[in-house]
């Protein structure tokens, strides 16, 4: 059993009026070696990067990391010294500072991490609770209680991938670019059931780039070793380990497909959002979050809770959008899609919600040598 324990200090957020300290909430945790399991959230787009204990690694690279440093980095172009002034919390909660504080969620409802949120006593503690999508805040309300009022929608963004013209040959190249446990086996039966049965997609070549490695916990890689030497293996699949985000970018302007039949609820989707905005056709399940974030773009189906329905789902998708991926229609589609999620999705519009949220909500506080003498004296009188 683990404990989310509310401070009996008052927080120095300005929401609310202090409330008594309330019973301390207990949460059930699955057992440490079950975690490596992935029975609970990882990525947020995160959590793969959380150890045994709910660290978060210092080296890894997921979504949730690279939006705290891309949102950092925009922060500190736009005005500097901003981003100083609050106390960003990306889900897990350590340690509290005497700074309005903003709880950044990118993870599920469902998540241990998050159950404190039950106890209205927890809001208290944050300015805020960002959510990277509104399907997302919606759970937080149905299911632990969070009221719309505390919560805001800031969607996550990606710098847009440059205009480039796809190639234009025999070949169709489909990519996945996700974590193993999110849909990679059922890509890899959708891909077989695809070219053997249905005899669709031989013109097709599928890249995978899949790993643990960017969370910096290659160990959890070992349960996955037979799926990526089968990866090895399969007619027209290759098999890349992981790349840098860099080279993720560079690769999506050579692909015209990505193939996600994802078996997770994402938040959001980052690598949704920057194949889009790569003008890649996106073949997906209507879960989650991925309706929102995809805006109708993506070629999306039912999303089917057996994995091997889920496969030939996918593949019969797929092998129409092989098909069909030069179609005039099509093409005219992609076109319109790339402009939206280059707009839409862009830090450009992005930090200046940031922004403009942050000069909102921001009030300048006491020092703490002050609020701790005003506490004396209330305790006196």
């Amino acid at each position: 059993m683990v404990r989310a324990v509310q401070p009996e200090n008052e927080s120095p957020n300005t929401q609310g009026n202090r409330k008594e300290p309330t019973k301390k909430q207990e949460v059930s945790i699955i057992n440490p070696e079950d975690d490596v399991e992935f029975s609970i959230d990882f990525e947020g787009d995160d959590g793969v990067g959380i150890g045994l204990r709910g660290e978060v690694s210092k080296n890894a690279l997921g979504g949730t990391e690279l939006m705290k440093q891309w949102l950092f980095r925009e922060l500190d172009k736009r005005e500097p010294g901003l981003k100083d002034k609050f106390q960003f919390i990306m889900t897990r909660i350590r340690e509290l500072e005497p700074k309005q504080r903003i709880l950044w969620v990118h993870d599920l409802a469902s998540d241990p991490e998050v159950q404190h949120l039950k106890e209205e006593s927890s809001w208290d503690q944050f300015e805020r609770i960002i959510f990277v999508s509104h399907w997302q805040q919606f759970q937080f309300y149905s299911y632990l209680g969070v009221p719309y009022d505390r919560g805001i929608v800031i969607q996550n963004s990606i710098i847009p991938l440059p205009d480039h013209k796809k190639p234009k040959d025999d070949k169709i190249r489909v990519c996945y670019f996700s974590t193993p446990h999110r849909g990679l086996e059922v890509l890899l039966n959708a891909w077989e059931f695809m070219r053997k049965n249905l005899q669709s997609g031989l013109n097709a070549e599928l890249d995978i780039y899949s790993s643990f490695k960017i969370y910096d916990r290659p160990h959890f890689d070992e349960q996955f070793r037979h799926i990526y030497k089968r990866a090895n293996e399969m007619d027209g699949v290759n098999y890349h380990g992981t790349v840098t985000n860099d080279e993720i970018r560079e690769m999506l302007q050579h692909q015209h497909i990505f193939a996600y039949p994802s078996i997770y609820e994402e938040t959001s989707c980052i690598t949704l959002i920057e194949a889009m905005s790569a003008g890649c056709l996106a073949v997906v399940p209507s879960l989650g979050a991925i309706p929102e974030t995809g805006a109708n773009f993506p070629w999306m189906y039912g999303w089917e809770p057996d994995n091997e329905k889920h496969a030939q789902v996918h593949a019969h998708i797929l092998a129409r959008a092989i098909e069909h991926f030069w179609d005039q229609d099509v093409q005219n589609l992609l076109r319109i899609q790339k402009n939206y999620f280059d707009m839409f999705y862009n830090w450009d519009l992005r930090s200046g919600q940031w922004v403009q949220f942050l000069h909102a909500i921001y009030q300048e506080l006491p020092p703490v040598e002050e609020v701790k003498e005003t506490e004396e004296d209330d305790t006196a009188s």
